[in-house]
């Protein structure tokens, strides 16, 4: 059983990775923004922070085996929630700690990826252009911290169920499937947390 703090855990995935962790006999703390509604974390121990907010998570991440960040932004207007909160939580962690985030598959093209892949995240890039300049520099934080960090990278998220054989590429540099399931999603966050290939590295993952 381990201990671990979520942030971003009253949204869609958020909440999957807190009901996934809970089912699993993890201890979780769901870290929610002031006036969010926390029904959605029932079960879990609630605390309210903004992450964005400089030194608002000084001294509530430093007891955890892992934190996961499930934040994300909303829109297509410019995006600073990733990098900000990234830079919070690095302050906050302990040297060393582990650290999950979740990304996006579109950031980088596999070599193998076939030609309607590349156009999909051309147009992605392109419209979505605030939020991926805002998880590359997220990345490039994790990058420069003395954190062992993942950062999680799915293909277009769903609401369909778990199939339980995510396809990984560590280092995402292998071709993955357009589609991944929030609940394969939380599940391969919680798996990856004592998987050391992963340290210090991107992951591409699908359903």
């Amino acid at each position: 059983m381990a201990a671990i703090a979520v942030l971003g855990a009253t949204g869609r995935t958020g909440r999957m990775v807190v009901d996934r962790a809970l089912a699993r006999g993890h201890r979780v703390t769901a870290i929610v923004r002031p006036a969010t509604t926390a029904a959605s974390a029932l079960g879990s121990t609630v605390v309210t922070a903004d992450p964005c907010a400089a030194g608002s998570l000084t001294g509530l991440l430093g007891g955890y085996d892992a934190v996961i960040s499930a934040l994300g932004a909303t829109g297509r207007g410019p995006a600073t929630v990733y990098s900000a909160a990234t830079a919070e939580i690095i302050a906050a962690m302990r040297p060393g700690g582990r650290l999950l985030v979740i990304s996006s598959a579109a950031l980088d093209v596999p070599a193998d990826a076939g030609p309607g892949a590349r156009v999909l995240a051309a147009v992605l890039r392109r419209v979505m252009r605030h939020t991926y300049s805002d998880m590359a520099r997220m990345e490039h934080l994790l990058a420069q911290s003395d954190l062992r960090w993942t950062s999680v990278r799915p293909t277009g998220l769903t609401d369909a169920q778990a199939d339980g054989s995510p396809r990984v590429s560590v280092g995402a540099k292998g071709k993955v499937g357009p589609r991944t399931s929030r609940a394969d999603l939380a599940d391969y966050l919680l798996d990856a947390i004592d998987d050391p290939h992963t340290y210090r590295s991107v992951v591409a993952v699908s359903s």
